[in-house]
């Protein structure tokens, strides 16, 4: 009979608590490998917190592999998943294990798949880290980005997945390299109890992902999962670790978790611009509302007083016209800007050239030398004065 993901784990327990010898190694990287097999394929897609959890520990274990692999290597200037834990390796394995165990244990979910035999607790509990400065300016922004990322990726995914994605993802992604990167530059004792929580590989990174690929995806379960993980990640992390201080992180944990932080609008996309020349109104049956044309003019000004070429020139054609059409014989005004509009934004008469060739068409206003770019000015000084009295 074939062992089990849990078979296989509870050999690795069992070899470990008898010391990591070099015979052993081998034998426990591969009942490690064998549990990150069996899980892959049993739990391939996260569409809710437990399996998240269980994802959780199929990473975790390829730090816990590159620590067996170490355990019997020297004790200074050997890189473990690119960190130097020094004299710190067996502990790393051991916050692992028992991380791995705490997990499955309190997720009735993962058991189902995966049901470690829980280790006897500890003597003497672990006491909270006392971090230096440095640690604690990383820790105190790495728990309010746990909480506020997971705050905006909730905002989106109720306004139906509309938002900026994108720029959330960078943000998460930047997050994430951050806290692999900062957890790596330690070493010692900080990343050997940390790096299963801070890694990518870790608690921080997988979560992580999942809140990408669920925005991305638009899969709701993952999102929740994530968001709500990364939150409890922060709150562990923060219970595990002292200010330079002394001081706890728990009113740095309140706070981010009570903060409601929502991410920050996309950029609409930009209209398909109207034909240069507008088409013809419609028979006069009392004519379109008079905000037709004007819905739009605003915002198609804006587009080509900041540099709208030909196309933003047409689209306020477009809304002129309409204006024009609402108002009929009672403003006169719009009708004569609509005129001058439209013999600004002509193109210029070819010029004729040595060759007897025609210029070139016009540049961009982005592209266009001094000369283009202060005849274009005039016009819109002319457009201007027309505005004013319009509606001045």
């Amino acid at each position: 009979m074939a062992l089990t993901a849990t078979d296989l784990f509870n050999d690795a327990t069992t070899r470990e608590i008898g010391g990591i010898g070099p015979d052993q190694v081998n034998l426990i990287v591969s009942d490690l490998i064998g549990v990150q097999q069996q899980l892959s394929a049993a739990d391939p897609q996260i569409n809710n917190l437990s399996d998240l959890h269980t994802h959780i520990i199929i990473n975790q274990l390829n730090e816990e592999i590159a620590s067996v692999e170490n355990a019997n290597a020297p004790t200074t200037g050997t890189l473990t998943a690119g960190t130097d834990l020094g004299q710190y390796v067996g502990r790393s394995i051991n916050d692992i294990q028992r991380d791995i165990i705490d997990i499955a244990q309190g997720d009735t979910g993962v058991q189902a798949l995966f049901n470690p035999t829980p280790l006897p607790a500890l003597n003497t509990p672990a006491a909270p880290f006392h971090d230096n400065a440095a640690q604690t300016t990383f820790v105190t922004q790495w728990i309010q980005d746990s909480n506020h990322l997971g705050q905006m990726a909730t905002t989106i995914e109720n306004n139906g997945f509309h938002g900026d994605i994108a720029g959330l993802v960078q943000q998460i992604q930047t997050f994430e390299n951050g806290s692999n990167a900062f957890d790596q530059s330690q070493g010692g004792l900080w990343s050997a109890r940390f790096w299963n929580e801070l890694r990518t590989d870790g608690t921080a990174g997988t979560a992580a992902n999942a809140l990408i690929d669920g925005l991305q995806t638009h899969n709701t379960g993952e999102v929740n999962a994530a968001v709500q993980q990364l939150a409890a990640n922060s709150a562990d992390v923060g219970s595990n670790n002292l200010m330079a201080d002394g001081g706890s992180y728990a009113s740095v944990v309140a706070a981010a978790q009570a903060t409601a932080v929502t991410p920050t609008s996309a950029t609409p996309p930009a209209e398909t611009p109207p034909a240069t020349t507008p088409p013809a109104g419609p028979p006069d049956t009392g004519g379109p509302a008079a905000g037709d044309g004007g819905n739009h003019l605003v915002a198609d000004l804006i587009a080509l007083l900041q540099g709208g070429g030909q196309n933003s020139v047409a689209a306020v054609i477009a809304d002129l016209a309409a204006v024009a059409q609402a108002a009929g014989g009672q403003n006169n005004g719009v009708a004569t800007l609509l005129s001058d509009l439209q013999t600004a934004a002509a193109p210029a008469a070819p010029t004729a050239t040595g060759s007897g060739s025609a210029t070139p068409a016009p540049v961009s206003i982005a592209d266009a030398g001094p000369t283009a770019i202060d005849a274009h000015h005039s016009h819109l000084g002319e457009m201007g004065q027309h505005f004013h009295h319009l509606w001045g």
